[in-house]
């Protein structure tokens, strides 16, 4: 008799189980409309069972911002070096809206559903969106290591480009073209850039 030669499935515990459902819950809430992210769903797709999925997660909502902070953590938004606080901030922009716009228009889609996973749309809003501050950051202290920038800049101003051009995401439901991000900073990031620079020195000379 021919040995059987078919591998067999390796039983997944722990963090590796764990990482395959949310891999799997992602592609479920991406893919698939509201109405289907359920946990039955979430399973088959996983190749595992509802009472796996119910020892981790109580509910939904408690799954969909898993998966959804998951997948953000592995779009990391890597330091650009282009010599230029302009194009660093549109080459951060371009990175942020080509690895995490998927889960802006994953949220909006969810959005509508928000009462159906019992929570309310700002709370779901509240705990699936990163800042992305930091990251602007990265094109800011490029700047001042260059001496392009030397005051400092409020915090409303640095979540601006990032706040924005979600919000345009979540209106029109499909990624910003490469226009609406060099407009976004062109024509409101580095004006105010300059002014609180002019402010900064003005004050300084006086």
């Amino acid at each position: 008799m021919e040995a059987n030669n078919v591998p067999k499935r390796t039983r997944r515990r722990g963090e590796t189980l764990e990482t395959a459902i949310l891999a799997a819950a992602w592609e479920q809430l991406s893919m698939c409309s509201a109405e289907e992210f359920t946990f039955e769903n979430v399973a088959i797709r996983a190749h595992t069972s509802k009472p796996v999925l119910y020892r981790r997660w109580s509910n939904r909502t408690e799954l969909f911002v898993d998966a959804m902070k998951h997948h953000r953590a592995h779009a990391a938004i890597e330091r650009p070096h282009t010599g230029t606080l302009r194009g660093d901030v549109i080459s951060i922009l371009l990175q942020l809206n080509r690895k995490q716009s998927d889960a802006v228009m994953v949220l909006a889609k969810f959005g509508v559903y928000a009462n159906w996973l019992g929570v309310s749309a700002h709370e779901l809003y509240e705990r699936t969106m990163i800042s992305d501050q930091p990251s602007i950051m990265m094109a800011v202290e490029n700047a001042r290591s260059r001496g392009e920038i030397t005051c400092e800049l409020p915090e409303s101003l640095l979540r601006m480009p990032g706040e924005l051009g979600r919000a345009t995401i979540l209106r029109d439901m499909r990624p910003l073209s490469e226009a609406d991000i060099v407009a976004t900073v062109d024509e409101l990031f580095l004006p105010l850039v300059d002014y609180y620079e002019h402010q900064a020195r003005a004050a300084a000379n006086k």
